[in-house]
Formats: structure tokens, C-alpha cells, sequence
């Protein structure tokens, strides 16, 4: 991406573009850029085309603005799917690898308002993605990854469910931090799943205890019962090793 080519973008006709700059963090789908303008600051999605990568954009940009509204993203200002871009309000923050108690409680507050963000996309099907993967991947450990996403699926089946707006992708790369705001961004793999997917992500990937996970599903949810601490764990470990395979999956494309 160059800014001779953002020149030709509707959105900046009565602005002068004046830096482009890589955003330190990256993510494995995209290059991010930071747009200074005579006016703005600006965040320029670039997507990398790789067949693995199985999202739709537009879904992306439509349930970022919903996100939006709801005031737990960035605001998404243009989408060019031919020259394979999107530009966005541009958020300032820091990455926590860590969370207080008190951030626990403010983010089980946001997914609750991102779980309740209407959407007619269909649900995330981790027997389809399995199948998949064991086309794919012949590997022992990619074998031993689906076995055990396949034993917490049965456990699953006790409990029920509840399919919701999710954002898939809830790691600490993925929440920024100022002041007291806190955004929500690369939508690229939001859909349809259980509430308690996103939940198990944060847990997860930031780590938290027995403690911690139980301040966020009472944060969420209210009450806590025993059964909604095993379908954590269960989603946990289900997460977990979906990750490990569809690294596994985006290192074979690579190869």
C-alpha cells in the first residue's frame, strides 16, 4: 500500500495525505497501517491473500460498524474489496497481556453488548473445520489436536446452547486500551458461535485463574453455576487446539 495509491480513496478527496506508516503490531491476515491526514489519523487494513483465509469482508465491515455503534470499535469508514483494503477511524491504546479484576468486569460488560448485536450469518461449524483440517493436516500432533477438539464436542452436547454475535478472535493483540476506553478490533473472523467461545478465549489467552474466570461469567452473566464452569473449560480447551491447528494449517500453506 502507498499513498499515491490511497489518493485515488473518495474518502480523502478534501484531505491531504501525509505519512503512511506500519503499525508495529501485525496480524497474520493483514498489514496495518497508520494514515496521518492533514485533518485525521486513520487505520488502512490491507488484506493478504491467502486461499486459507476463508472470511468475508463485507461481514467484517458491517458487524465492525454495528460493533460501533455499541461503542466497542472503531468506526469503519470505507471498504475497497478490488484493491483489497479497508480504512477505519484510527484508535488510540496500549496491548495488556495481564487484566485487573476491575478490566475482567469492564470487558464481560462489552462482550455482553457484542453478544447482543443482531446478525443472520450462520454458525461457526467446528465438525466442518475438523473435517477439514484432517484432509489437510496428517501430522501426529494435528491428529491428537482433533481428537481432543471431537471428546470436548460431545461433553458440549449436555449443555446448551447459545448462539450469539461473536468476535472469534478475543486475544490480547485484538483489545486496546486508553484510558478508560476499551475497543474491540480486527473483526475479520467474527460470526456466529456460543456466547461462552468468546468467554474461554479471554480466559485463555490472558491467562486467568479459577477466581478471575469466575468474576467473568458472573460479570457477564450474573450467577455462576458449576455446569457454566465445566462448558468454560470444555470451550477453553476446544479453542486451544482449534488455535493449534489452524497454525499448524496456516504453516502448511506457507511451506
Amino acid at each position: 500500500m502507498t499513498i499515491e495509491k490511497l489518493k485515488h480513496c473518495p474518502l480523502f478527496k478534501k484531505e491531504t495525505l501525509l505519512n503512511l506508516d506500519l503499525l508495529e503490531n501485525q496480524g497474520y491476515c493483514n498489514t496495518n497501517y497508520k494514515l496521518k491526514t492533514s485533518q485525521n489519523s486513520y487505520l488502512v487494513r490491507v488484506f493478504k491473500s491467502r486461499e486459507s483465509v476463508y472470511v468475508s469482508r463485507e461481514f467484517e465491515f458491517k458487524i465492525q460498524k454495528k460493533a460501533y455503534e455499541k461503542n466497542i470499535a472503531a468506526k469503519p469508514l470505507f471498504l475497497d474489496i478490488e484493491s483489497n483494503y479497508m480504512v477505519c477511524e484510527f484508535s488510540k491504546g496500549k496491548h495488556k497481556k495481564t487484566l485487573k479484576t476491575k478490566e475482567i468486569k469492564r470487558i464481560a460488560k462489552m462482550v455482553k453488548k457484542l453478544h447482543s448485536i443482531k446478525s443472520s450469518c450462520v454458525a461457526y461449524d467446528f465438525k466442518k473445520a475438523l473435517k477439514q483440517y484432517e484432509q489437510t493436516l496428517g501430522k501426529q500432533e494435528a491428529r491428537k489436536s482433533i481428537r481432543i477438539c471431537k471428546k470436548e464436542l460431545q461433553a458440549l452436547k449436555k449443555h446448551k446452547i447459545q448462539l450469539v454475535s461473536c468476535h472469534h478472535d478475543l486475544n490480547p493483540k485484538n483489545i486496546l486500551f486508553h484510558k478508560k476506553s476499551i475497543k474491540f478490533i480486527d473483526w475479520e473472523y467474527a460470526g456466529c458461535n456460543d456466547a461462552f467461545f468468546d468467554l474461554a478465549t479471554l480466559c485463555f489467552e490472558f491467562g486467568l485463574d479459577k477466581k478471575e474466570q469466575n468474576v467473568l461469567l458472573k460479570s457477564y452473566q450474573g450467577k455462576v453455576e458449576k455446569k457454566d464452569i465445566q462448558k468454560l473449560h470444555s470451550y477453553m480447551c476446544l479453542y486451544e487446539h482449534i488455535c493449534k491447528l489452524w497454525f499448524m494449517g496456516l504453516n502448511e500453506d506457507t511451506n
